[in-house]
């Protein structure tokens, strides 16, 4: 068969795989977007802690912060605190919750048992996220340099759109890997919380914290930390623009997240009950 033969049956192909990824979306959108408990605890969460936060400083927006190298006002500081937060709300704790419940629930195995394709399935999911993610940032710097007092200088854009796509792209695996960990839908909510919410504070994107040796040294390792100094450099006035130690940090913790993700995701959490197999067996073996 010529070449001219196989071209038009592939151009179909592909109208196909990319109307089925483009429905997909359209699915999770709805869902997501229709859900009065998850816009209020991922979509508008952040949004809260931003309002609360900021007025909280707002008399303060002008003062000059020093956070290491760094000279910020409190007005970025705030700001760049609830980035930090949002990400880590959006890309991680919604990844991981949701995946679990969807997890328990059975829906994506269902999934499983349609001719889709399970790359377009996890796509969908996660264009969802990462579309949410560009809205709740939207909203969160239209807040903060409408109301909030917060200045950002031209030629530091770029680096605050390249912290904030970098937070992504090592929050998202690590929600997914972290999604292993609930063994049911129950329990997804309090474990994940416990996990984001300590780690969100920590990272000291709101308030500088008086840690302990011991307690900085674990906190300065983990995602929030080198994501909040990435975002702190990238909207300070004063101080290196960029921290390769911490894009190496949250790197890293991108690849663990994915490995791990790769390696042991599961589409359901389903088990065949205790003893049922094998009562079967006798049954059937006694007629």
């Amino acid at each position: 068969m010529s070449t001219t033969d196989t071209a038009p049956a592939t151009r179909p192909r592909r109208a196909n795989g990319l109307r089925t990824f483009l429905l997909h979306v359209d699915g999770e959108l709805k869902e997501f977007w229709r859900s009065p408990i998850t816009l209020a605890f991922i979509v508008l969460m952040p949004v809260m802690f931003y309002v609360g936060f900021g007025f909280a400083f707002r008399s303060q927006a002008d003062e000059i912060r020093i956070l290491g190298e760094h000279e910020i006002t409190q007005a970025n500081l705030s700001f760049g605190g609830v980035l930090g937060f949002a990400l880590m709300s959006v890309a991680f704790a919604n990844v991981a919750i949701g995946l679990a419940i969807r997890r328990h629930h059975g829906l994506f195995k269902r999934f499983r048992t349609t001719p889709v394709r399970p790359v377009t399935v996890m796509g969908a999911y996660l264009a969802n996220t990462l579309l949410t993610t560009v809205i709740v940032v939207a909203v969160v710097t239209a807040i903060g340099l409408l109301g909030m007092g917060v200045s950002v200088a031209p030629e530091r854009i770029p680096l605050v759109l390249a912290a904030i796509a970098l937070g992504f792209v090592c929050m998202a695996p690590l929600g997914a890997a972290a999604s292993l960990l609930p063994p049911n839908a129950d329990a997804a909510v309090p474990m994940i919380n416990g996990v984001f919410f300590p780690a969100a504070f920590l990272a000291g994107g709101f308030v500088v914290l008086p840690l302990g040796d011991t307690l900085s040294a674990i906190v300065d390792v983990l995602p929030g930390r080198p994501l909040t100094i990435l975002l702190h450099g990238a909207l300070s006035e004063s101080g290196p623009v960029w921290d390769w130690p911490s894009v190496w940090l949250l790197l890293g913790w991108s690849l663990l997240g994915t490995v791990v993700a790769l390696r042991w995701f599961r589409w359901a959490s389903e088990r065949e009950p205790r003893g049922f197999g094998a009562g079967r067996r006798k049954n059937a073996e006694g007629e």
